[in-house]
């Protein structure tokens, strides 16, 4: 029995968030019956009884061109370099199609900070996206894309998040 996890254990149950460390030693704990004993006690507060949830979804990197380089991703390359990419709207779509077929309901979308793409080209990508697949859940972009585009398009985040609503 691992000792060491009951305390995080108990902050999980307690609803406290975890910090990384103590992710971390979950992670490599060995108490999978512990772990999985507290992780089902959290399950039941939100889903009572025997019902467990998922979903089908699939993430989409539109473009691994990227101006930033950061230890976080493993995909990104940078503008001109020959194995970059940027997936047309049809690609997305033939994406987006796949993955209804399989029963999906949403996908998480993003990309690397690309340095061409402005506020307009978001707003022609989710424009097409919600009049083709209007109950499909999306969600795109992370904080980064955001702020890339306004550095781009010198537009505040108000305005940004409105104009792609």
């Amino acid at each position: 029995m691992d000792s060491n996890i009951q305390p995080i254990l108990d902050k999980a149950l307690a609803g406290e968030r975890l910090t990384v460390e103590d992710c971390t030693t979950l992670l490599e704990s060995k108490d999978f019956v512990r772990i999985g004993l507290a992780a089902d006690e959290i399950r039941q507060r939100k889903n009572p009884g025997d019902v467990v949830t998922y979903i089908i979804d699939r993430n989409i990197n539109y473009t691994n061109v990227c101006n930033v380089v950061c230890t976080f991703c493993a995909f990104y390359r940078r503008p001109g370099k020959p194995d970059t990419y940027v997936h047309s709207i049809e690609e997305i779509c033939k994406r987006i199609d796949e993955t209804i077929e399989l029963g999906g309901t949403g996908v998480l979308m993003q990309g690397g900070l690309h340095p061409d793409f402005n506020i307009e080209w978001y707003e022609d990508l989710l424009s097409t996206l919600h009049a083709k697949y209007p109950k499909f859940q999306l969600h795109c972009f992370s904080p980064p894309e955001i702020h890339n585009i306004s550095l781009i398009s010198k537009l505040d985040y108000v305005t940004i998040m409105q104009r792609l609503k």
